[in-house]
């Protein structure tokens, strides 16, 4: 993670909206370590390791992908009732490891997280078939009975995301990307002959920052205004661990596997 404006824009917003003073942070292996006057927190984002305890230190699971825009409009479709009863959702989440997404642990977590945001029920049964740790297709059902199918992999360095989210409801579809499009679309982009740059910018007080990393600042901003999040937040990161479980179980039984 870049940290040159990373700590500076961190230090300043929470300083801004009188969350902390005397900001800290130190990056180490997938993980943001914040010392300021409400305490310690180790922020980590790879979930196929969960870090052990340590005396004065709350372990904090970087759910980044919540606070990313589209996402919170999409929720919010569906909060508002507008298309109605969501019955199933379609899932497609193939991307080049990097330093959020590092395994396919990362990308099905990061998935089964946001169906669970997004429609506001927990998952309680997964079917799911895995090749060597790369690819992974499930078929998953919430405690309300809404399905969704999921394709989740990681492709070759430097490839182009394939992001997709798109739920099907009783009066309706909606989607955080256009449907028909099968690469990473961007906000802006300026065309100069036959060179056509793209930038991500949307947040206009982390202007310059890849859009991830305005993420996590937007998350760990959440949580140092309301520390007393952290509990629920890692009950969800063990029942995150317990879906892992039951996803790998299924694809080593081949049926239906129940989480615990």
């Amino acid at each position: 993670m870049d940290q040159t404006l990373f700590v500076p824009y961190l230090k300043n917003l929470t300083e801004k909206y009188s969350l902390a003073t005397g900001l800290t942070a130190e990056f180490s292996k997938s993980a943001i370590d914040i010392k300021c006057d409400k305490g310690e927190f180790h922020f980590y984002y790879d979930f196929s390791e969960v870090p052990a305890e340590k005396t004065g230190i709350s372990n904090v699971p970087l759910f980044y992908w919540r606070n990313k825009r589209k996402y919170k409009e999409l929720k919010n479709i569906v909060t508002e009732g507008l298309i109605g009863k969501p019955l199933s959702m379609r899932v497609q989440h193939i991307v080049a490891p990097d330093e959020y997404v590092q395994n396919i642990v990362n990308v099905f977590c990061y998935e089964a997280d946001l169906t669970e945001y997004l429609v506001d029920q927990k998952i309680n049964k997964i079917f799911a078939d895995s090749y060597k740790d790369k690819y992974m297709n499930c078929i998953i059902s919430t405690e309300g009975e809404i399905k969704a199918s999921m394709e989740l992999g990681l492709s070759l360095k430097e490839s182009e995301p394939v992001i997709l989210h798109e739920i099907v409801a009783k009066e309706g579809i909606a989607s955080d990307d256009d449907v028909y499009s099968q690469i990473q679309q961007y906000p802006i982009y300026v065309f100069k002959g036959k060179e056509t740059l793209t930038y991500n910018d949307i947040d206009n007080e982390l202007y310059g920052l890849e859009n991830t990393q305005a993420d996590c600042i937007r998350f760990i901003m959440d949580v140092l205004q309301d520390p007393s999040k952290i509990e629920q937040l890692n009950i969800e990161a063990v029942h995150l661990k317990n879906l892992y479980v039951a996803a790998k179980e299924s694809n080593s039984k081949k049926e239906y596997t129940g989480v615990a």
